[in-house]
């Protein structure tokens, strides 16, 4: 039962797409007539506007005039004409004849009788010279004294220039272009041996209007003729197409259309088929998506429980330190209560949020109560700080920045070398656009490759790729951390570069942002 409609289906596409098709060339070679109108037009309007001027110059003037039975006259006319006008002409003129009524002859015309026509300007038809196909032009010649036509000019317009204006691509293989002149006669046709004879009457006879179309039994063939008329030059440019040629592949391509339906409802049963199972597949997948959402939204309030009972527990240890420092007070062991005292402020700093802006005033107070801690393990420890006073209220770094670079220099330079760390300098100096906070260090540094590649990608790292837990350059995270936030924080050039690491210790360094300095992506700053 489904086949009828698609035959019917078949037939109707196959009428209306033959339609389609035809129009299409129809409305192909009327574009194509305009376009050959409107080039040849241009072309003779120069021609016309180039040789308005030339039957009133002086010399055609004087030579109309003269009497043809003078011979010195004649000649020096001719020779002036030749020397003075003939040079000044148009490139694409290859031939130019002046004849007048009085019997005077200067140019190659073969005619000693002076043609005579009620247009000042007229295209007389294809002629040759030398072997070379040319237009014939006239032009009138009026006496600028009794104004009455004294004379003709017979100019020979290289063909050249109308061929490449009508050596346009016709529709189709067999298409043909044909332009004629007002008397019919073939001015130029795709086929050269049709040049100078005559358009047929069965199709002048259908050519009554300016444009139009019509069909023409040819023994080749049914054949769609399109044709145009020029209001400028009156040519008439006929573009021919064979019909057949036109609705050759459609017969072809309905066949190929019956096929490809055939197959297309088999191959739909097929994929309908697979697109149920699969619907029925996604259906249990989104039934086992939407259980394990659930799941993660009760994980997600059993952390929430957590995260609210750790924000409880920091109140508890805040209390025992105090309960500790109040027993050393009470007992007067006051090394246990100045650690109890540093415990606590570090605790209190560190609990606080990361990525917040502090001044750097801040950190160090932190990093002095870190360092005390630290003294008290390592009795031969030296600690110095050299940074100006005024500069700790005017630079700006994230919390807990400068802490990892001394637990580095600890760990790395000391305690892995088996050294008891001794000197320990902070350093600050201000330079244009960054302040510098350098950690030096007089323990072991690291090897001068593990250098070149640390410095390497704290230059080339970009941020779209420091955050991501799959791309870390180190196994080690502490001096990179550290760069990523500030660089995250603050942009480049803010971040850690490693000024001289090795057997003397290593040099750190810090490239912080003033005051004034853009912080983007993080918190109010807490610096009050």
């Amino acid at each position: 039962m489904f086949c009828i409609p698609f035959l019917a289906f078949c037939l109707i596409w196959y009428a209306k797409s033959a339609e389609i098709v035809e129009n299409s060339g129809i409305y192909y070679n009327e574009q194509l007539i305009r376009k050959v109108n409107a080039q040849l037009d241009e072309y003779f309007s120069g021609v016309r506007a180039d040789s308005l001027a030339l039957p009133g110059h002086p010399l055609i003037q004087e030579f109309i005039k003269a009497d043809p039975l003078n011979p010195y006259e004649m000649y020096q006319l001719k020779v002036r004409l030749s020397n003075e006008l003939v040079p000044n002409l148009r490139k694409d003129m290859y031939g130019f004849t002046v004849i007048s009524s009085k019997g005077g002859y200067f140019g190659d015309f073969a005619t000693l009788e002076m043609p005579l026509y009620e247009d000042n300007f007229k295209i007389l038809g294809i002629g040759e010279k030398n072997g070379v196909p040319v237009i014939l032009v006239y032009r009138k010649i009026i006496d600028n004294v009794t104004y009455a036509p004294a004379g003709a000019l017979l100019m020979k317009m290289s063909l050249n220039q109308m061929l490449k204006i009508a050596d346009i691509r016709p529709y189709g293989k067999n298409g043909n272009i044909v332009i004629a002149n007002e008397e019919g006669m073939i001015l130029y046709h795709t086929e050269r041996d049709k040049w100078g004879t005559r358009l047929p009457e069965a199709w002048t006879d259908k050519m009554s209007k300016a444009n139009g179309q019509f069909t023409l039994n040819d023994p080749e063939g049914r054949k769609m003729m399109v044709y145009g008329v020029s209001e400028q030059t009156s040519f008439r440019i006929v573009s021919e197409m064979s019909k057949s040629e036109q609705l050759a592949g459609l017969l072809h391509l309905q066949l190929l259309t019956l096929f490809i339906g055939a197959v297309i409802l088999v191959l739909a049963f097929a994929v309908f088929y697979r697109m149920f199972r699969e619907i029925r597949r996604l259906v249990s997948e989104v039934h086992a998506t939407r259980m394990h959402e659930k799941e993660l939204e009760l994980r997600n309030r059993e952390a929430v429980v957590v995260a609210l009972q750790s924000r409880i527990n920091p109140h508890f240890l805040y209390n025992t330190l105090e309960i500790i420092n109040s027993y050393a007070l009470l007992f007067n062991i006051k090394p246990i209560s100045q650690m109890a005292l540093h415990l606590s402020s570090i605790f209190r700093y560190s609990v606080s949020d990361p990525d917040q802006v502090v001044s750097l005033r801040k950190e160090l107070d932190h990093t002095l109560s870190y360092i005390q801690i630290q003294k008290e393990r390592f009795e031969d420890l030296e600690f110095v700080m050299e940074v100006d006073e005024s500069m700790l209220d005017s630079v700006y770094l994230l919390r807990l920045t400068v802490q990892p670079l001394l637990e580095n220099a600890f760990h790395h330079a000391y305690e892995r070398h088996g050294l008891t760390p001794g000197r320990i300098t902070i350093r600050g100096r201000a330079e244009q656009g960054v302040f510098s906070l350098s950690v030096c260090d007089e323990g072991r540094g690291m090897p001068p490759a593990l250098l070149a590649q640390y410095n390497e990608a704290f230059r080339s790292w970009k941020e779209g790729d420091m955050g991501r837990p799959d791309k870390q350059p180190f196994r080690g995270i502490g001096l990179w951390n550290v760069h990523t936030r500030l660089r995250l924080a603050f942009g480049d050039p803010y971040g850690l570069s490693i000024a001289r690491s090795g057997e003397t210790g290593s040099d750190i360094r810090m490239m912080l942002p003033y005051l004034k300095g853009v912080v983007n992506h993080v918190q109010s700053a807490d610096c009050g």
